[in-house]
């Protein structure tokens, strides 16, 4: 396995100390996982403004200044950051009071469209921006709103990488621990769902599908169903983590990153890129070598990305297929927070050594049902794979801790 020098100057061990997820529109972990274990859809009613803004703890003048998608990102960060143990005080965001900050935990922050969907929201209703309305449609709203409220003074970056949103932003993340950029790293993403005038930009290249019987890996498979979600990861230098006492639930072992340099929209047909990043951090597998891996696959259920993606994995370690998963069958696709969510439930089934049911009612052309391995693992390692329409394909590696 090529797995980054740990031994090397400067380079930490990248805990995963805290986690939290909205996914099908649950924000309960458990239940997210129980419906994935099972292969089933999850598809709960989404929370109102006002759930969210009592979840997060914003007073009302505060929830009023802030977009869904922010919203969102500050639900799920302010559950993972109670979940790390993390300091309890928070900033109001519109100026007032003393400020709190600390200077080594950074943010990373992801939306695909979060930005585009306040727009078209605020302009639709209001028909005129307010004082704030760049704070809300710009693309470092998010990374801004969950910096300000946490207090987070360290480097802030904003990613936005289409469908692959979410593994770049754990992977920029985790570089930033393990280089010792920071020492903690609040990494979010999230992405309300669709407004009317994104969805008709979205549906314009027929990448879209309203069929319930559409999932991702199935024969009936036309294209992604785009909703809302978010996810946060809270990573930590080991050292930062024992310091204060914290337990890790995972560690990021390694990733890559890279671009096919290729196409607006379309995949490469090779999948060339993924291949090469799956060497990158894991090597070239030999015979038996895919019983140690738990593969999310990015699988939005447009044909060629998850035939591609199959297809790849099947060169790479030949015959025998790792443990698959594909998320969006049970969470549907939430953009720019997928990648993020995905991590999420893999850090669960390393927590509890488990991992879903094989996925049901595949299509036939992939051959999935011959490939299925004799028994489910209980995983140590999981890859996370994600990739998004511009060709950013991002690989993640976590292990159980």
């Amino acid at each position: 396995m090529s797995v980054f020098d740990l031994n090397s100057s400067g380079a930490n061990r990248v805990w995963i100390t805290g986690s939290s997820v909205l996914a099908g529109g649950s924000s309960s972990k458990e239940e997210v996982w129980d419906a994935l274990a099972k292969d089933e859809v999850l598809a709960k009613g989404a929370p109102s403004l006002t759930e969210l803004a009592f979840e997060v703890g914003l007073d009302s003048g505060d929830a009023q200044i802030v977009s869904r998608t922010q919203l969102l990102a500050l639900s799920v960060v302010e559950r993972a950051w109670k979940a790390a143990g993390l300091p309890a005080s928070r900033n109001k965001l519109r100026g007032e009071g003393k400020k709190i900050r600390h200077s080594r935990i950074g943010v990373v922050a992801g939306s695909s469209l979060g930005g585009l969907c306040a727009l078209d929201h605020d302009l639709r209703s209001a028909g005129e921006p307010s004082p704030y309305s760049l704070s809300r449609w710009r693309g470092n709203s998010t990374a801004a709103a969950v910096a300000l409220r946490f207090g987070g003074g360290g480097a802030d970056f904003s990613t936005n990488a289409a469908s692959a949103t979410g593994a770049q932003t754990l992977y920029l993340a985790a570089m930033l621990v393990r280089s010792g950029v920071l020492d903690a790293v609040v990494a979010v993403a999230a992405d309300e769902a669709p407004t009317e005038g994104v969805l008709t930009a979205m549906e314009s290249n027929r990448s879209v599908a309203h069929s319930s019987e559409a999932r991702p890996l199935g024969v009936l498979r036309k294209g992604m169903k785009p909703c809302e979600g978010a996810a946060c990861l809270i990573l930590e230098s080991e050292s930062h983590a024992l310091a204060r006492g914290a337990k890790p639930f995972a560690e990021w072992l390694d990733g890559a990153a890279g671009n096919e340099a290729r196409h607006f929209l379309a995949p490469d047909p090779e999948g060339e890129v993924l291949g090469e990043l799956l060497g990158q951090i894991l090597g070239r597998p030999v015979s038996g070598d895919a019983e140690k891996y738990w593969a999310l696959l990015h699988a939005t259920g447009t044909p060629r990305f998850d035939g591609i993606e199959i297809s790849r994995l099947r060169r790479f370690f030949g015959d025998s297929l790792p443990w698959i998963t594909a998320v969006k069958r049970t969470t549907g696709h939430a953009l720019g927070a997928s990648g993020m969510i995905e991590a999420v439930l893999a850090v669960e089934g390393l927590r509890l050594r488990k991992v879903p049911c094989w996925p049901s009612s595949t299509d036939p052309a992939l051959a999935l049902d011959s490939a299925r391995p004799a028994n489910p693992p209980q995983p140590d390692f999981a890859l996370l794979i994600g990739q998004g329409m511009g060709g950013t394909v991002v690989l993640n590696l976590l292990a159980r801790r």
